[in-house]
């Protein structure tokens, strides 16, 4: 890839070309589907555009990316380093090369995100984003706003960053580029947090609470079972709140570890399989976030589930919303994109709107006692569409096409 800049000389500014390259170490999480549709949505985000070469050196992040390496490859001015899952646009690796190759000051330059270990490098976005389309519009929004602004700070998160080519002069060849962030803290040197530019970042998405699933479980049951247990943060959230014994369902055995400190019992196996056996006992409350979308028979499943459900029973659902307005927008124009731990994530075998999880219940014999949908706020472009969508279909509902997620409460 070659940016060109110009900078101030003694004769006046002058034109420069640098060649940059963009190097991507492979990462673990999110893994399996979700890590192929995680790939996907980088490639093209980055690769996004026409008319223009970029230059991507992939590494497996099995083996260690060393100083010794990258001298390999001296062509090269511009380095930018990217640690796993990380969506950048093409627009934002543009801006870090100009920064880099213009600030001097800074030996590395590395962008915002909604996840970081550096307080100062944490940056909320302008809106909540599902989708490509409204990632890109939260990420030109900030890059609007802030420019080419750079704050100094003394220390920098290493998920992305920018550095020149002669930062690696005079280090250890064997010295491992992924640990230059704090290699250079050590040396006191200064780093620059380009504001402007904005990546997504995946945190720990095993680990939720699920404070809103939480407030519809009654405070007098007795026996919670807890599906797609994870980590078992929801359950031990629980004990906390009221007296209680909750047992979890989970098919990830890593997750399942987690789980067993946290909560009295859980049970490894598909809830597809065992919905129907003895084996999950009798409970006052089922809770089942976001698990539905990821069976092959959810209906199946919930009717079987109402026999583990004693009389008066609650169970507690909640699902993504297929209604949703970023999701039509993207099929208008053509796209249906899998982006993991979203409304399209990569695992989701099946998808259902307000009422169609309303007639699973009341067709498997529940009673449902309320329904709520959940909105985080959309983009000034995402309600003129919403208003768009009302004007051209009289009747349709606001709410649900604003709705990312369904939360649903049943009686047995």
């Amino acid at each position: 890839m070659k940016v060109s800049l110009e900078k101030e000389d003694k004769g006046g500014l002058i034109s420069v070309a640098t060649k940059a390259t963009v190097v991507s170490i492979k990462g673990e999480s999110p893994k399996d589907l979700e890590g192929q549709a995680a790939r996907r949505v980088m490639r093209r985000l980055f690769f996004h555009g026409e008319g223009e070469r970029r230059d991507i050196i992939e590494v497996d992040g099995d083996k260690p990316l060393t100083v010794k390496d990258l001298r390999s490859r001296r062509k090269y001015d511009v380095y930018i380093l990217i640690n796993g899952i990380v969506y950048i646009t093409l627009e934002g690796v543009n801006n870090l090369i100009e920064i880099i190759s213009r600030k001097k000051a800074f030996p590395m330059v590395g962008p915002v995100s909604n996840e970081s270990t550096v307080a100062h490098q944490r940056y909320s976005p302008p809106f909540f984003y599902q989708t490509i389309s409204v990632f890109r519009w939260a990420e030109a929004e900030i890059r609007r706003e802030f420019r080419d602004k750079v704050a100094e700070v003394d220390e920098i998160d290493d998920f992305c960053f920018a550095f020149r080519r002669e930062l690696l002069d005079g280090l250890p060849d064997d010295y491992k580029v992924i640990d230059l962030p704090k290699i250079l803290k050590k040396r006191g040197l200064r780093y620059g947090i380009a504001k402007g530019v904005y990546v997504h970042r995946y945190g720990n998405c095993y680990e939720s609470g699920r404070e809103d699933l939480m407030a519809y479980v009654p405070l007098g049951a007795r026996e919670i079972l807890d599906i797609g247990s994870a980590r078992g943060l929801f359950g031990e959230m629980l004990k906390k709140r009221q007296r209680c014994v909750v047992t979890g369902v989970d098919i990830d055995t890593q997750l399942i570890t987690v789980a067993r400190k946290r909560v009295d019992n859980v049970i490894h196996g598909d809830i597809e399989e065992i919905s129907g056996k003895a084996i999950l006992g009798k409970y006052d409350c089922i809770v089942c976030g976001d698990v539905l979308e990821h069976l092959n028979n959810p209906w199946e499943v919930v009717r079987r589930l109402k026999n583990h459900l004693r009389k008066g029973g609650l169970f507690i659902a909640s699902t993504p919303n297929i209604a949703n307005w970023a999701i039509i927008y993207e099929m208008l124009q053509e796209r249906w994109d899998y982006v993991p731990f979203s409304i399209l994530s990569g695992t989701h075998v099946r998808f259902f709107t307000k009422k169609t999880l309303e007639e699973l219940f009341e067709d498997t014999g529940y009673k449902i006692k309320e329904v709520k949908l959940q909105s985080f706020g959309i983009p000034p472009r995402g309600a003129e569409f919403v208003a768009g969508l009302k004007h051209s279909l009289p009747g349709i509902s606001e709410e649900d096409l604003k709705a990312s997620e369904i939360v649903i409460v049943a009686e047995a």
